[in-house]
């Protein structure tokens, strides 16, 4: 009786862990490839708004340790408190700096949206809260033809094993929705600034990364005390990578030239 009530248990477990792999999975086929955006789709597009970026509200300051994931799960929760304890300290020392790298990154897609030719219309809102605001006629979405959704998954410095240096970085998620249809009309997913040999896809939860390489080796430090001892000028740097990541997301959505037919005399 017992070794049967163990067997189910058993297989509960089993059947629990399957579903949580399937899960991760599926997170992970929402984002399998990019999809540039279509010219016959590109022409269609006037306005564009732009809602509220989906982010940590803290800054992340990371250094992985191989020797933790072989010693085992109690290790990986002591790496995670001394994390948290890092991200405090930095975000302490520069407490203004996330609300002032997203807005540099938002006014970034916006000018240069403007500059591609789009009308661009910034909304206080969530994504969802936008498209709900567009399919019940609220004039904050009126005429608005797609809307970008900006998921941020990774943003501030990090290391991956005590022999690399802190850098700056973002890891963050574009998709440019059709607001009729709920179309996906482009999708890519950026890392600026990280090592990508870093870069989980398993943990961020994507099928694939567009690597944009930025190094500045002023904004490097090699432990985390000398990022302490440069907190304020470090700040450049994660500045700076917003900028990047701002350039990469409207750049992709780059009208097409238009290609005209030379005559013979």
């Amino acid at each position: 009786m017992f070794s049967e009530i163990v067997r189910h248990r058993y297989s509960l477990l089993r059947v629990i862990g399957l579903l949580i792999l399937m899960t991760l999975t599926a997170c992970v086929g929402t984002h399998s490839k990019p999809l540039p955006l279509d010219q016959s789709e590109q022409k269609k597009l006037r306005v564009i708004g732009l809602p509220q970026f989906t982010v940590s509200q803290r800054i992340d300051i990371r250094r992985d340790n191989p020797i933790y994931a072989i010693i085992g799960v109690s290790a990986k929760v002591v790496q995670q408190v001394i994390r948290e304890s890092k991200r405090i300290k930095y975000q302490d020392a520069n407490p203004a700096l996330l609300q002032l790298s997203i807005s540099k990154m938002r006014q970034g897609i916006k000018y240069r949206l403007r500059r591609l030719g789009y009308r661009v219309v910034d909304l206080d809102m969530s994504y969802w809260e936008a498209q709900k605001a567009y399919r019940k006629k609220d004039p904050r979405a009126k005429d608005i033809d797609a809307l970008i959704r900006v998921d941020i998954k990774r943003f501030g410095y990090a290391s991956g094993s005590p022999f690399k240096p802190y850098r700056p970085g973002m890891v963050l998620a574009a998709d440019l929705y059709a607001t009729q249809d709920r179309k996906l009309l482009s999708s890519n997913i950026y890392n600026v600034g990280y090592d990508r040999e870093d870069l989980s896809l398993y943990l961020l939860e994507v099928g694939y990364i567009s690597h944009i390489h930025v190094e500045d080796k002023r904004y490097l430090y090699k432990n985390f005390e000398s990022l302490m001892e440069h907190a304020r000028d470090s700040s450049k740097g994660l500045k700076f990578v917003a900028g990047v990541a701002a350039e990469s997301v409207a750049g992709d959505l780059k009208k097409s030239p238009q290609r005209y037919l030379m005559a013979r005399k």
